[in-house]
């Protein structure tokens, strides 16, 4: 299990102050003489490019972070054991993630840490359970890849936890009716269904709405068409009662830069889901920002209950990317902390099942940078937390702020933090 992140700094200033008194440095390169075996490598399939690409960033800094935090905490204890990251980019796509695995699975490798989405997962799937790999994840959030006893590890909660969070939001804002707009796959499908579903036992409207094609480019048609939902909508519940619920990845900037001219949908205030929460594209000078702050975009996204954003590694994380993340790709920072300890216990050679053992073991006793990573019976994160974010203006500017934090605890009971509520984060 990692150790807390003071817990560590703590260490890692003895170790390295006793080693400046003895004049003994632990050893820093590899290659023969060096006393520093070569590292173990872990496959990281990371979204850097293609409409999930501002979450893959995330996913990238954090690993990258994790790896230098590995390897000084194992030169401080005068360990030769090292940890190297491999990123192969999945461009978004799920027949690219497959041939990627596929590569990983004829390198020897067996685990793989994933910032993939839904549609990446549910196509790899059957190759990584058929091949004894293990795959721990923080992009994937669609129910329907709930399976219990697979190999793919989710470490953040399913959509069926997202959209009770957002039913709960639109509640909050007295929503009494949502005008859907959302990309056409497993992930927007599933994020929809839960969202709606939700959304209806709580006493709320849901109109049929716009759906697009993952590979869809112009959305002028799309927009046209959601003006005019949108009006009846207005007619029947009043402007104030009437959101927009946009699920996509980075295809939001395009559609928001569509809306500036459209009557209806500057009328009503938007909601987004963890695709487009906190993409840095919708902050900042640009159409698409302004359109953002005009509809007061709000989006919710899986967030690190009591989390510390100004800790040691999420400084160094936001340093790396120039802005603040997303919560969710960070999990990965602890993956590979766990995926490090699980290989100091056993041969990334043992069986499937003494492999998924340990594995399932480590993550229901770890706490770490996003605290308690315990699974549920699908092998989801069991605590389903997320923040809220919404575009606003500041100094003239939209910027994203942090409004919120929703709680779904494991017995089904739900808490909204305000921002003034000092019991959840500040940003």
């Amino acid at each position: 299990m990692k150790y807390p992140t003071l817990a560590i700094a703590i260490l890692l200033t003895f170790l390295m102050l006793a080693a400046g008194c003895m004049n003994t440095a632990p050893p820093q390169t590899t290659g023969p003489g060096s006393g520093v075996s070569s590292p173990v490598v872990i496959d990281a399939l990371v979204t850097l490019t293609g409409p999930y690409s501002s979450q893959g960033a995330i996913a990238k800094a954090a690993l990258l972070t994790a790896e230098e935090d590995i390897n000084r905490y194992s030169a401080a204890i005068g360990s030769e054991r090292r940890v190297s990251v491999v990123f192969h980019d999945t461009a978004s796509d799920p027949a690219t993630a497959l041939t990627q695995a596929k590569e990983v699975q004829k390198s020897g490798r067996r685990i793989i840490l994933g910032h993939m989405t839904s549609a990446e997962i549910a196509v790899i799937k059957t190759f990584v359970d058929a091949n004894g790999m293990l795959v721990l994840d923080a992009g994937s959030t669609s129910p329907s890849l709930a399976f219990p006893d697979d190999s793919i590890y989710r470490l953040i909660s399913d959509d069926s936890a997202q959209g009770r969070a957002m039913a709960m939001w639109l509640e909050e804002q007295q929503i009494q009716a949502i005008v859907p707009l959302w990309r056409g796959d497993v992930w927007g499908d599933n994020l929809l269904n839960a969202t709606r579903s939700a959304f209806l036992e709580r006493g709320g409207v849901a109109i049929d709405g716009i759906r697009f094609g993952p590979d869809t480019t112009d959305f002028s048609f799309h927009v046209a068409s959601l003006d005019l939902l949108a009006g009846d909508a207005i007619q029947a519940h009043g402007a104030d009662h009437v959101g927009i619920y946009l699920i996509g990845f980075e295809e939001s900037v395009p559609i928001l830069e569509e809306i500036s001219v459209k009557e209806n949908l500057t009328r009503v205030r938007w909601f987004g889901c963890d695709g487009n929460a906190g993409i840095p594209s919708l902050a900042g000078v640009s159409p698409a920002a302004s359109a953002a702050a005009r509809v007061n975009l709000t989006s919710v996204v899986w967030g690190i209950a009591h989390g510390d954003p100004s800790s040691e590694p999420q400084t160094r994380i936001r340093e790396r990317l120039g802005y603040s993340p997303s919560s969710g790709p960070i999990a990965l920072y602890d993956a590979l902390w766990v995926v490090h300890d699980l290989l100091n216990e056993i041969p990334s050679n043992a069986d499937q099942t003494r492999l998924k053992l340990a594995l399932e073991r480590h993550l229901n006793t770890y706490q770490g940078e996003t605290r308690s990573l315990a699974t549920n019976e699908g092998g989801d994160r069991a605590l389903a937390s997320y923040d809220v974010f919404q575009v606003m203006e500041r100094d003239g500017i939209p910027q994203w702020k942090y409004i919120a934090h929703i709680i779904i605890w494991e017995d089904r009971s739900e808490h909204i933090g305000t921002d003034t509520c000092p019991y959840f984060r500040q940003e």
